[in-house]
């Protein structure tokens, strides 16, 4: 059950998460990540100001900072992004110009599952921390369009590296997911900028 109380007012847990947040035990510091995690969907401000005291003072707490951070870093939030010393490839410098998406076969039944080949190059220049992902644009039962992300690497790259790789998706139904037919959009993601995409059909079985 959510408490409203503390997600109005989160710093009222905060005295304890101080207490906890260099725990030798994993299961504590899972517990102290969990928390913050479910902070940071209503109040992200908060939990960044947290990461700003604590980061790089501890190897148990950058550790919690990292876990209790992943729904900021799976959005993307430029504050934090740069927190945790992912590249910023909106710079000039540092723009990947060479990236590309290929799904084969590009109609299938729901029920299926498609094969698709992704590549891109890193700029010259300095090491990089990347996060790549692909999301895709699942057609929903009213016919409106809603974004899944699924992190493919998370790595630190020499600057000038190729990456290439082939990833399989499933179109199964499943309890949590049901698919609809239309045409869904395959993005390639990086540090959480799309650089390229493609289309793949999904229709009736």
């Amino acid at each position: 059950m959510a408490l409203q109380i503390f997600k109005k007012d989160p710093s009222k847990v905060l005295d304890i998460l101080e207490q906890l947040k260099s725990d030798p035990s994993i299961y504590v510091r899972k517990s102290v990540a969990n928390n913050l995690n479910d902070i940071s969907k209503d109040n992200p401000q908060f939990v960044i100001d947290v990461v700003k005291r604590w980061i790089n003072v501890n190897p148990h707490t950058d550790w919690i900072l990292r876990k209790g951070c992943r729904t900021l870093i799976k959005n993307a939030n430029p504050e934090v992004m740069e927190l945790f010393g992912y590249t910023n490839f909106s710079n000039k410098e540092l723009q990947i110009s060479k990236a590309s998406i290929l799904v084969e076969p590009s109609e299938i039944k729901i029920g299926e599952s498609c094969e698709f080949r992704y590549e891109l190059e890193i700029p010259e220049g300095v090491e990089a921390h990347i996060r790549i992902e692909y999301g895709i644009d699942f057609v929903k039962a009213r016919g409106n369009i809603s974004r899944k992300l699924f992190l493919i690497s998370d790595k630190t790259v020499a600057g000038g590296t190729f990456i290439n790789g082939v990833k399989k998706h499933s179109f199964a139904n499943l309890t949590t997911r049901r698919h609809y037919t239309g045409e869904h959009v395959i993005a390639l993601l990086v540090n959480g900028q799309e650089k390229a995409h493609t289309v793949l059909k999904l229709v009736d079985n």
